[in-house]
């Protein structure tokens, strides 16, 4: 199950809410209208003046606007990307913010620490201008409901700010620590330094809600501990592919089968030649593939009349022998599949499976080791 869902796109780039960034618009809509209702509506007058259902519409608009700040300072980054010429697959809003998920990560810290700062500094300018409209509309009234919520955007951007330049990753201040570190030592050991030092932050945010009884910050320290480790991994796994081409690690001798054959067939066949996932034809043209996961979905005593044509996926996602292994890597993540055919001139040159990757990752750590 996908954790986000695309809600649009900007400057081309898809636009994604991770259910955790669902979750804190409620909450923060919620908190809004509590807020208001408490605080201003005691010392002001704010919940006379305005009746209920005008506070919770204001709570609503007011966490709409927070997303779309959030949304503008991960824009912020992609735009530096973008003008560099680093593709952005998609950006994906968190409770924490946003990521973007770019096609390569960029070796230059200078760019890097142009990208990185690019967020921040976004937040840090609408955190002033809601600031300053604030005052503003404050001269209107003391109570004024949209002087309220232009002062706590103004200070939900400038946390926002402040959290996004902690030196730990996924934030952007892990990033702008590694393109410090990565200005004095190779890439790969300024990740590892960077992404050290995001656990040892983790690590202390989970201690102090711990003591606190902050369940949401034992949360926040256990997303950013969980985003430290993955950025480790993911660049340590991006460098070892480096230089490597799908041709040079897939498959060539590739068993295919036709879409006639039964599963209960496909079944044998799997058990004797020890693969999980074959390409399947049908009149010569590539139709489809199918793996053991799809074999298990059809009971046992439904598979001597059930056909593989009847089963398997016939969206496919193909690779091209010259493309980067780093490439296929990224594809098999984004799609969650084990194994890409590799067409090459409209003709099947062979089929590349995740621990084709995995055996390649290895063998080129042992030799940088």
């Amino acid at each position: 199950m996908n954790p986000s869902l695309e809600i649009g796109k900007v400057m081309g780039i898809p636009v994604r809410l991770h259910w955790t960034f669902l979750l804190i618009i409620i909450y923060v809509a919620f908190a809004f209208a509590t807020f208001s209702q408490d605080i201003y509506g005691r010392t002001y007058g704010f919940g006379n003046v305005e009746p209920q259902s005008i506070r919770w519409i204001a709570s609503l608009a007011f966490a709409l606007i927070l997303f779309i700040c959030v949304a503008l300072h991960e824009l912020g980054h992609s735009y530096i990307a973008h003008k560099s010429g680093i593709a952005i697959r998609s950006i994906t809003l968190y409770f924490f913010g946003g990521v973007a998920a770019m096609e390569e990560l960029p070796r230059n810290p200078g760019l890097e620490l142009k990208m990185a700062f690019a967020g921040p500094a976004i937040s840090g300018l609408l955190g002033l201008a809601f600031s300053l409209l604030s005052g503003a509309f404050a001269a209107l009234g003391q109570g004024n409901a949209l002087s309220v919520m232009l002062w706590t955007l103004g200070i939900m951007n400038l946390v926002l700010m402040a959290f996004n330049l902690l030196p730990a990753f996924p934030m952007d201040g892990g990033r702008l620590l590694r393109a410090w570190f990565a200005g004095r030592m190779p890439y790969a050991k300024a990740t590892r330094r960077a992404a050290d030092i995001g656990k040892i932050f983790a690590t202390l945010m989970f201690l102090l809600g711990l003591s606190s009884l902050n369940f949401m910050l034992i949360f926040v320290a256990f997303f950013v501990y969980v985003g430290a480790s993955e950025e480790g991994k993911a660049t340590e796994i991006s460098i070892s592919l480096e230089g490597i081409r799908v041709a040079d690690i897939m498959s060539r001798q590739v068993k295919t089968i036709s879409s006639d054959m039964t599963l209960q067939e496909l079944k044998e066949l799997m058990f004797q030649e020890k693969h999980r996932g074959y390409p399947v034809f049908e009149e010569d043209v590539l139709r489809g593939i199918i793996t053991l996961s799809d074999l298990q979905k059809v009971a046992e005593e439904k598979r001597a009349a059930t056909r593989v044509g009847d089963v398997m996926a016939r969206k496919l996602y193909v690779i091209a022998p010259e493309e980067q292994a780093s490439t296929a890597m990224k594809m098999m993540n984004d799609l969650q599949i084990h194994r890409l055919p590799v067409m090459d001139a409209g003709r099947l040159a062979g089929i590349l499976s995740r621990e084709d990757l995995v055996r390649a990752i290895e063998l080129s750590t042992q030799r940088g080791a």
